[in-house]
């Protein structure tokens, strides 16, 4: 009678095949989404847009290189702007965004290939002339501060 309980015991003992767990490609693709998302913000907080440069703005497509743990192996102009300044600016966004977040487990690869758009807006001008808003008259600014006493007496 122990013999054959024995024997049922040590059968669930003997190992099991293992299989491997293959993600829903759902998933894979809204992680890899994700962390292109994350690159593309941790990229953006680093976008300055250059004093001397060109007013119309421009796109710079930038070639990344990134190792598997996010560093950036190189960076490459793919595309210009046709500004100097701004094609400088998006190589210098590149350099001090890195390094990157870490790649999903999903992306095999040793080193990663991306290109990355880097947008830069056209600077706009204010209505007025100069870089600040127009100052009202003494007179004007009199009766201003005079409205204000009469409103709030004490502040």
């Amino acid at each position: 009678m122990k013999l054959p309980l024995l024997a049922a015991l040590l059968g669930l003992l003997v190992p099991l095949p293992a299989y491997t767990q293959t993600a829903d490609p759902d998933t894979q693709e809204s992680s890899i989404n994700a962390w292109k998302r994350q690159v593309s913000n941790r990229l953006a907080s680093k976008r300055i847009y250059p004093r001397n440069s060109s007013p119309e703005g421009g796109t710079a497509k930038v070639l990344l290189v990134l190792d598997r743990t996010g560093n950036l192996i190189s960076s490459a102009l793919a595309e210009s702007t046709g500004s100097t300044e701004l094609d400088a600016a998006a190589l210098a966004m590149v350099e001090a965004a890195a390094p990157f977040p870490q790649p999903p487990a999903e992306i095999q690869e040793d080193s990663l290939h991306l290109t990355a758009p880097i947008v830069f807006r056209a600077k706009t001008t204010p209505p007025w002339s100069g870089s600040l808003p127009p100052t009202e008259s003494a007179a004007e600014q009199a009766k201003i501060d005079a409205k204000m006493r009469s409103i709030c007496r004490g502040c």
